[in-house]
């Protein structure tokens, strides 16, 4: 179920997603999946059992895309095209 919705935020938010999906699109979704897994279940932004505590990364935890991760996903800008460049210092 996390890998649908994964997937749907990702069309959602990358409307331009070319077909078939970039190479790095396993990746983006199992990461999210992963990091949805590892939230707390009960909403609670940390938590501390005996000499061990571990704070979630995300308010609210939950699945979620980092902007950098979609950015994996979006098309990249095309090279320029032109009759010449001009080099700078």
């Amino acid at each position: 179920m996390l890998i649908g919705d994964a997937s749907a935020i990702i069309r959602a938010r990358v409307p331009d997603l070319p077909d078939p999906p970039p190479a790095t699109a396993p990746g983006v979704i199992a990461t999210a999946v992963l990091r949805a897994l590892a939230s707390p279940p009960d909403g609670n932004k940390s938590e501390t059992v005996g000499g061990h505590s571990r704070t979630a990364a995300h308010e609210g935890g939950g699945l979620y895309l980092a902007e950098d991760e979609l950015d994996l996903l979006r098309p990249s800008a095309p090279a320029p095209r032109g009759a010449f460049s001009i080099w700078t210092a």
